[in-house]
C-alpha cells in the first residue's frame, strides 16, 4: 500500500484535523477510537486552535471525504445522546509539514516509520518490507518478507518494540489467513509471547488472540460504518463472527445471533460479551452457519474471500425486505452485484472499497436490501 507521506526538501507532509479548542477533546477521542491519531507527534495548540496529526496509512485506506462524513455522523449521534457535548461541528482536515509538529519522544529517537524509511528504503520499494503494519491492544504485527533474514528480522521487532508507543509484544505475519478457522502463522520478534491482548475501538473492547483467530483493525471504520446503520428492532445475524467486533459494534439492535465455527473464537465472544455488558443482547453460537435455522433483517457477511459460497444460505437467513451486509475480494464490485441479482430480487443500497487486498484486487462491501430472496424458488 502506498504510504500517504510525501518527501520535500527533506520535510514531511503530514495530514491533521484541525478544530477549535473546545472541541479538541472529544475529536481526541474519536481518533483514537479508530486509530486515526499519529502518536508520533504531539498535538499543536495555535490561535485558539488545536491541531491533531493523522495516522497515514489509516487515511489513505479511508479516504478525506469518508472521514469527514463519518466523523460528522459520530458528533451527530453524540449530540443527539448528550446534548452540547460539542459546540458545532466546525473542523477540518488540512495539510501541513511534519516540522509544524514536535515528535512526541522530544525527537531523541525516530518513529518505527522514520526507522523504515532511512534505513530499509530498497526494501521498502520493492516489497520486501511493508511500509503498514497492525497494532492490536500492545501486539504490533510486521509484515516481513521471507527474503530478510532472520537475524535481520529479529532486529526489526526489537526496534519496532523500542519505537512504537505501549508494545509488549512484536510479531511478523507468517502466512496468508488459511483454514477453516481463518488463522495465520505468526512469527515471534520481540518482547512476550503471549499473543492475547485487549484491544478497544469505536467505543467498546474486545479480548483478541492473535494467534488463534482471525482479527483486523483496519476494519474498525467499517465497523463503525454498520454501527451507525443499526436500529433499535433490528434483529442481527452476523454469520462469521470472530470474536464479536461487527455484533458488539451492533449492540444498539434488539438482538444479535453471532455464529462461528471456531471455538477459540466463540470463547473469546463469550468473554467480550461479559466485558461490554451485552449478556442480554448477544447470543452466541458455534456452529457451521449453514446449519443454523433462524432469521434477522441484517445479515453480516464478513468473510470476503469465500463469502459468494454463502449467498444462498445468507438468504434464507435474511427476512424480505431485510439487509445483507455482503464482503466479497475482487477487481470489480460487479461480481457481488450480478451474483445476487441471478439469486434474488434485490437493489443495492451502497457500495464501497473497504481496503485494498492485492494490487489488482479490493475488498468490496456491497449493501443489499433484499425485496423477495425466494426468487428462484418454488
Amino acid at each position: 500500500m502506498k504510504i500517504n507521506i510525501e518527501e520535500s526538501e527533506n520535510n514531511l507532509i503530514l495530514k491533521a484535523v484541525k478544530t477549535n479548542l473546545k472541541n479538541g477533546e472529544f475529536i481526541r477521542r474519536i481518533l483514537l477510537d479508530y486509530n486515526l491519531l499519529n502518536k508520533d507527534y504531539k498535538l499543536k495548540k495555535l490561535d485558539n486552535n488545536l491541531y491533531l496529526p493523522l495516522n497515514y496509512e489509516e487515511i489513505e485506506e479511508i479516504g478525506e471525504e469518508d472521514l469527514k462524513n463519518t466523523l460528522k455522523n459520530v458528533i451527530i449521534k453524540s449530540q443527539n445522546q448528550n446534548q452540547n457535548q460539542m459546540d458545532d461541528m466546525d473542523f477540518e482536515i488540512i495539510t501541513t509539514n511534519e516540522s509544524d509538529f514536535e515528535k512526541s519522544n522530544n525527537k531523541k529517537n525516530p518513529s518505527f516509520k522514520d526507522y523504515l524509511l532511512n534505513n530499509y528504503s530498497d526494501e521498502l520499494t520493492n516489497g520486501r518490507i511493508a511500509h503498514a503494519y497492525d497494532i492490536i491492544g500492545d501486539i504490533v504485527i510486521l509484515q516481513i518478507s521471507d527474503e530478510i533474514d532472520k537475524e535481520e528480522r529479529l532486529k526489526l521487532g526489537e526496534k519496532a518494540k523500542e519505537l512504537i508507543p505501549s508494545v509488549r509484544a512484536v510479531f511478523r505475519r507468517e502466512s496468508d489467513v488459511k483454514g477453516e478457522y481463518r488463522v495465520r502463522d505468526l512469527e515471534h520478534l520481540a518482547g512476550e509471547e503471549n499473543t492475547l491482548t485487549l484491544y478497544k475501538e469505536n467505543g467498546y473492547k474486545l479480548y483478541v488472540d492473535v494467534a488463534k483467530v482471525y482479527f483486523s483493525p483496519r476494519l474498525s471504520w467499517e465497523r463503525n460504518r454498520i454501527m451507525q446503520k443499526v436500529e433499535k428492532d433490528d434483529v442481527i445475524v452476523d454469520m462469521f463472527c470472530g470474536v464479536g467486533p461487527y455484533s458488539i459494534a451492533c449492540k444498539d439492535a434488539k438482538k444479535i445471533y453471532s455464529i462461528d465455527v471456531n471455538p477459540e473464537a466463540i470463547k473469546l465472544l463469550k468473554e467480550n460479551i461479559k466485558l461490554n455488558n451485552l449478556e442480554n443482547k448477544i447470543f452466541s453460537i458455534l456452529e457451521d452457519v449453514r446449519k443454523v435455522d433462524l432469521k434477522g433483517n441484517r445479515i453480516i457477511m464478513n468473510l470476503p474471500k469465500y463469502a459468494n459460497q454463502f449467498v444462498d444460505k445468507a438468504l434464507d437467513l435474511v427476512e424480505e425486505g431485510g439487509t445483507i451486509h455482503y464482503y466479497m475480494v475482487g477487481a470489480d464490485v460487479n461480481e457481488g452485484i450480478n451474483l445476487f441479482k441471478s439469486k434474488c430480487e434485490c437493489e443495492v443500497l451502497e457500495s464501497r472499497v473497504v481496503k485494498s487486498y492485492s494490487p489488482r484486487e479490493y475488498v468490496f462491501v456491497i449493501d443489499f436490501k433484499i425485496n423477495n430472496p425466494n426468487k428462484n424458488k418454488k
